[in-house]
């Protein structure tokens, strides 16, 4: 499953591509146009993650056409990048304009895949902090239990997906839009603690709650949930639990300190469960 999807514009059409495929590796789609007018006609039939733009091309400088790619672009921000015709004042003088002009991103080039890479997390960063909704990522294998997580983490207003494990959540997902992974510990697959280590390395904005019942009479949930939280877990939730409790839990870990918003959001939990 993609990660997001990208409009490229660039005259250079060698460049284009191998652009696209710096995108294919990280699990992301793209879209290639060769001038600004080509890239205009895709914006008005697609919708786009990121618009990725060359600063020039033979019609002239992108940034004289902002306002008109901004109105067409809906939500995605827009990335200017430059090689300033190799010369290294030009370069920095192209992202300036561009800056001011008021593109969301700037990227020099020629640029590598670990540049390409922060730029995909800037443009997840950017979609995050503009949307109305907390996102929260339920994985565990029991059916019956994250239906009954989902349904109620839905009734109290946030945005939930779902995956049966730790494989499938990174396929199928893009975490980077993630703010909350509520996991099941002791899963199929490389497992919760493994699983929540990679989260927190990969997307350390994410946060994790761990929850898990026991192994045996010798290795309990404590035992279990000690290594997730030694993974990097950020709240730990012993199974069986109320819901209450699962919702607590979900509110502690993105609440900020005196945000209304969050205020709303246990209240809305009390009254579900004051019933």
């Amino acid at each position: 499953m993609s990660q997001g999807s990208v409009l490229i514009m660039d005259q250079n059409r060698d460049l284009a591509q191998r652009i696209a495929l710096m995108l294919h590796q990280q699990k992301w789609t793209s879209v290639l146009s060769f001038d600004q007018k080509m890239a205009m006609r895709m914006l008005k039939g697609s919708r786009f993650h990121l618009l990725l733009f060359d600063a020039y091309d033979a019609n002239g400088a992108t940034i004289e056409h902002i306002d008109q790619i901004r109105g067409e672009a809906q939500d995605a921000p827009l990335a200017i990048m430059s090689d300033g015709g190799g010369r290294g004042n030009a370069i920095n003088a192209a992202m300036n304009q561009a800056r001011v002009a008021g593109a969301d991103f700037v990227l020099p080039k020629p640029f590598n895949p670990e540049k390409l890479k922060s730029l995909l997390a800037d443009t997840n960063a950017y979609h995050r902090a503009r949307s109305k909704d907390h996102n929260v990522l339920v994985i565990e294998d029991n059916e019956d239990l994250r239906n009954d997580i989902c349904r109620v983490l839905k009734q109290v207003g946030y945005k939930v997906s779902y995956a049966a494990n730790m494989e499938d959540a990174f396929f199928d997902h893009n975490l980077g839009l993630i703010d909350v992974v509520v996991t099941a510990v002791l899963i199929p697959g490389i497992g919760g603690i493994e699983g929540t280590a990679q989260i927190k390395s990969d997307f350390s904005h994410c946060k994790v709650v761990a929850m898990s019942e026991g192994v045996d009479a010798t290795i309990t949930a404590v035992h279990v949930l000690a290594a997730a939280k030694a993974a990097g877990a950020d709240a730990l939730l012993p199974k069986p639990f109320t819901m209450h409790d699962l919702l607590k839990s979900v509110a502690g870990v993105i609440r900020a300190k005196d945000d209304p918003a969050e205020d709303l959001a246990q209240a809305a939990v009390d009254a579900i469960f004051a019933r």
